[in-house]
């Protein structure tokens, strides 16, 4: 493709930033017009790039435009010269449900990056908004009401979305379109009032920062938020599971005469029992109809993370 030719002509050879003798180069109109030039020849192929999109593969996501995995994979079909290595899955069991990573290595033009995607099957793409529709629902059915079975038979399809969202973010990482505003995107013919759809985060959940919780706040929390919360430690109780892994229930006091179950892959220090814990990125999972709660890290209560709000 001709813009591409250009952009590989017209590159200037720019001396590396830790050279000894960066600060003594002497910058010639030459350098500074191929300079230009690449800019140039760069927003062309952000537009022409753009131009491959439909309206659906923008999310307004949280107030922010958000290209899918399918908007990227156009664009890279349009555009041509990306290079996508083997995705790496990696998936974590949270009964009932299956959280999953691919990490993928994508190149454009000399340039490489590598980006996780995720998802996991009780994300609303395969429940619905309220948990009880969608794929999941469709597959319970067939399994005559069995959630871990359901749950089992969407890891394929959570691989594939995973996928995409890890394409989405290296495709838009290479072409220098991630921060991109809806006047941006308008300029270009883009509605905000067209995107795909309309996701608007909770406090505490995905998408935005993790916020410390109160304990009002704690019991209204949906499945999928991910929240910090600080609280005492009664007890703790850790077994080894499936793989050899181990995990660990603990019992943790969140508030006077309140206490809640807390799990943690891994073991928690011995010492933390009796004492003011900080339980960080806790996300909300359910089993049977029973909300569980799923730590990344539990540690000393220091005054770490953000303050609860008032």
């Amino acid at each position: 493709m001709e813009i591409q030719t250009e952009i590989e002509k017209d590159t200037p050879n720019v001396p590396a930033a830790g050279m000894a003798n960066a600060g003594m180069m002497h910058l010639t109109p030459e350098y500074v017009d191929a300079v230009g030039r690449q800019v140039e020849l760069r927003a062309r192929l952000i537009q022409m790039a753009l131009k491959a999109l439909k309206p659906h593969d923008i999310q307004d996501f949280g107030g922010k435009p958000y290209i899918e995995g399918e908007g990227a994979e156009r664009i890279m079909s349009a555009i041509g010269g990306f290079k996508v290595g083997p995705p790496v899955f990696s998936i974590e069991r949270m009964d009932p449900h299956y959280f999953i990573t691919c990490q993928l290595t994508v190149e454009f033009h000399g340039t490489t990056i590598t980006e996780i995607g995720d998802c996991s099957t009780c994300d609303p793409f395969f429940t619905g908004a309220k948990g009880d529709s969608g794929k999941l629902a469709n597959y319970k059915s067939l399994t005559g009401g069995n959630e871990i079975m359901a749950a089992r038979m969407l890891v394929a399809d959570a691989q594939k979305k995973a996928r995409q969202n890890a394409i989405s973010r290296a495709v838009t990482g290479l072409l220098g379109l991630r921060g991109l505003s809806w006047a941006d995107l308008e300029a270009l013919g883009f509605s905000r009032t067209a995107a795909g759809s309309n996701v608007k985060f909770k406090n505490g959940s995905q998408g935005g920062a993790v916020k410390t919780v109160t304990v009002e706040e704690f019991s209204s929390l949906p499945v999928g938020a991910v929240f910090n919360i600080r609280g005492k430690l009664i007890s703790k109780e850790t077994k080894e599971v499936a793989g050899g892994k181990k995990k660990t229930n603990c019992k943790v006091e969140i508030g006077p005469g309140m206490t809640t179950g807390i799990q943690k892959w891994g073991e928690v220090d011995e010492t933390l029992v009796g004492s003011p814990i900080f339980c960080e990125k806790v996300k909300v999972g359910e089993y049977n109809g029973t909300k569980q709660y799923m730590a990344e890290s539990i540690v000393p209560d220091e005054g770490t993370g953000e303050e609860p709000a008032k």
